[in-house]
């Protein structure tokens, strides 16, 4: 019986390690690609999009401005209506964001899949 308690409590406490998500800084996502992960940043730089196939969409780059960010965080159409962010207040704001890190055209992103994922402090 004590074997098994003890197999059981192992069990519980590795599966609680493996499934925490890693939280990191933004020189570091790029070896995280295609994983779940909490970044952490300071805005450098954000653009509204207007126009294009998931328009209107907004543009967080994290640490540095484009084209040196290394992140952007993505906000598409279904996120972006759902908030009042303004992208003209962003910049100098501490941003704290959860999701997949991707590569989109050779540079590092992680696409917001809803508005809890995102937090913006100052």
């Amino acid at each position: 019986m004590k074997k098994l308690l003890l197999v059981a409590l192992l069990s519980c406490a590795l599966s609680a390690a493996y499934s925490q998500t890693d939280t990191l800084t933004t020189d570091k996502v790029t070896a995280y690609v295609d994983k779940q992960v909490v970044v952490k940043g300071v805005v450098a730089g954000a653009r509204r999009f207007e126009t294009g196939e998931r328009a209107p969409f907004l543009l967080i780059n994290l640490d540095e401005a484009y084209p040196n960010t290394p992140l952007t965080v993505v906000l598409f159409k279904e996120v972006l209506e759902k908030t009042t962010i303004d992208e003209k207040t962003l910049t100098g704001k501490k941003v704290v964001a959860s999701g997949k890190i991707s590569v989109h055209k050779g540079r590092n992103q992680i696409v917001i899949e809803k508005l809890e994922d995102l937090k913006i402090s100052n």
